[in-house]
């Protein structure tokens, strides 16, 4: 076969390895090793079954070919791959000396060999690679954006089948604190910091919710502010079960007097009652993001309230 005919004989043979890679959940991302008699080695993506940030396909199909040949120089050596290696890959790549490198897609994001560094061509390195590019590039970019966009899919139809636990929780600001509690995980122990709320009961409006609740377990009386509504969807780990959770937040404010926290005896996971400073929000209330959000969003609309008045 002669240059052309052999590189697109090469990459059909990577996509359909890659097309197994999607199959098992991986980016479908295949690399083949070829000499000048034929296959050295293959390899595809393995980072999700193995649980490691080295399980591109290129480094695979590098280290397997290597061992066959009982060497780590390749430079007779060509590497079909179907997308663009990311610098670690361009890195491995041009350390095993690799005489040429074929590849398909482009990648914009994240590409080493021509789209974001150009590693491989590097005169200060002490070796330079060969590189053909777009070879069956629309057929590599579409098997790549067509796994991404099935795997949103995926997620867009496991949310619209989840139960959500119907929820409510308030934002109390008072001199740049906010009010809330200690809890620990029954199971895991994991200290939390959570804004007073709960499930709706029977027949409850979620304001009605968010005062009763916030009574229970903080002692402190409280008037929701309606219009302050904000709506957010999650998953939220507790007691060794993932609960699927649609929590309204809102902002309210004290219809007592200010006082010191008293004791509460709610649950066996309440550990205290807290007004924590506003400046520590992102690291109290890190452990999920659209909880973060929500005190975050909520924070600034009592404050800007108080600025007001």
């Amino acid at each position: 076969m002669l240059g052309p005919e052999k590189d697109t004989y090469w990459m059909k043979a990577a996509l359909r390895l890659a097309r197994k890679a999607a199959v098992l959940g991986e980016v479908p991302i295949a690399a083949i090793v070829v000499d000048d008699e034929g296959v050295v080695s293959y390899a595809i993506n393995t980072r999700e079954r193995q649980n490691t940030p080295l399980g591109h396909a290129e480094l695979f199909a590098l280290h397997k070919a290597s061992q066959k040949k009982g060497s780590w120089r390749l430079n007779n050596c060509t590497l079909y791959v179907t997308l663009e290696p990311c610098v670690m890959c361009a890195g491995a790549i041009q350390q095993s000396r690799v005489a040429r490198v074929v590849y398909g897609a482009k990648d914009p994001k994240g590409g080493a060999v021509e789209s974001l560094y150009s590693v491989l061509k590097d005169p200060r390195l002490n070796h330079t690679v060969e590189v053909s590019s777009g070879i069956l590039e629309d057929e590599c970019q579409k098997l790549i954006s067509g796994f991404f966009q099935d795997k949103r899919d995926e997620k867009k139809f496991e949310k619209a089948q989840k139960i959500y636990r119907e929820r409510t929780s308030v934002i109390v600001v008072h001199k740049n604190t906010i009010l809330g509690f200690h809890a620990i995980d029954p199971t895991s122990q994991v200290p939390y910091f959570f804004l007073p709320g709960g499930g709706l009961e029977e027949g409850e409006s979620p304001v009605a919710a968010a005062e009763r609740e916030c009574l229970e377990e903080t002692g402190y009386r409280v008037k929701v502010l309606p219009e302050t509504a904000f709506e957010r969807k999650y998953d939220f780990f507790w007691n060794g079960e993932s609960y699927a959770c649609r929590t309204v937040f809102y902002v309210a404010e004290l219809v007592e007097p200010w006082t010191e926290p008293k004791p509460v005896n709610d649950t066996n996971y309440h550990k205290g009652v807290e007004w924590i400073q506003a400046s520590k929000v992102r690291e109290i209330f890190g452990y999920q993001k659209d909880i973060l959000w929500a005190v975050q969003k909520l924070l600034k609309t009592a404050q800007k309230r108080s600025t007001l008045r």
